[in-house]
């Protein structure tokens, strides 16, 4: 089905963002330090466990039900047209090849060189346990439930629901204002964390903006959260 989109208006735009950044702060700043004060595991698993259950969980089904919603339809099939969730073309795989090695590179530019000269921890407050030792290896199989509804919670809302009728609000302003406006979503988690992260928080509205296509902003966010938590858990980057 084909269905004709509507320009956001700013006062939805801004509760889209806001609503999940009050959940996040909810999440990050008061129930992580209360289960960590309880010690019944790692503050990792209590960053999966409440991020996951009251953030990443309810944006992943409010995008597909918001969706529906507006497009009166059940089927997947309609969801995905909705969200510009299709097949790459071979210019799509340029992009996506391109633009994961781009922020690879300047992420951990910023990452491992530049924030140290500053001495800021580029490392988030709740990995705690990284590299991972024997004793808490099982952390990985607890973020693996938790990075499904990472990566598909965020790209169904920000870049699926939200970013195709913004861009009819924000014209080529749009990566500029969705950046801005997810990396307010990041506070919650620390100004250091948003610091690292500023080239996806730019890069990948702009690239979906130019390609309409949200697929690819799912590829590498998918491959370059995987690669990043890996690399920290498995004490590949020092």
């Amino acid at each position: 089905m084909t269905h004709k989109l509507k320009p956001l208006s700013w006062y939805k735009l801004i509760l889209l963002f806001a609503i999940p950044t009050m959940l996040n702060f909810i999440a990050c700043r008061i129930v992580i330090p209360i289960l960590n004060d309880l010690k019944l595991f790692p503050i990792e698993i209590s960053y999966f466990l409440s991020v996951g259950l009251l953030v990443m969980m309810p944006m992943f089904f409010s995008a597909i039900f918001l969706s529906m919603k507006e497009i009166k339809s059940i089927k997947l099939s309609d969801v995905f047209e909705r969200m510009r969730i299709k097949r790459l073309t071979s210019v799509d795989i340029i992009y996506t090849i391109l633009g994961f090695l781009f922020l690879s590179l300047t992420s951990f530019l910023i990452a491992k060189i530049i924030l140290p000269n500053f001495n800021i921890d580029a490392s988030p407050f709740f990995f705690q346990n990284m590299p991972l030792d024997d004793n808490h290896l099982y952390i990985l199989y607890a973020w693996l439930a938790f990075f499904f509804f990472n990566i598909f919670g965020e790209e169904f809302l920000w870049r699926g629901l939200i970013q195709p009728r913004q861009e009819l609000l924000n014209k080529n302003h749009t990566w500029l204002v969705h950046g801005l406006l997810w990396a307010a979503w990041h506070l919650p988690m620390g100004i250091d964390l948003i610091l690292s992260a500023l080239p996806i928080l730019f890069i990948l509205p702009l690239i979906v903006q130019i390609r309409k296509n949200t697929t690819i902003s799912i590829i590498i966010h998918f491959v370059f959260g995987a690669f990043g938590f890996l690399a920290l858990a498995l004490g590949l980057v020092k």
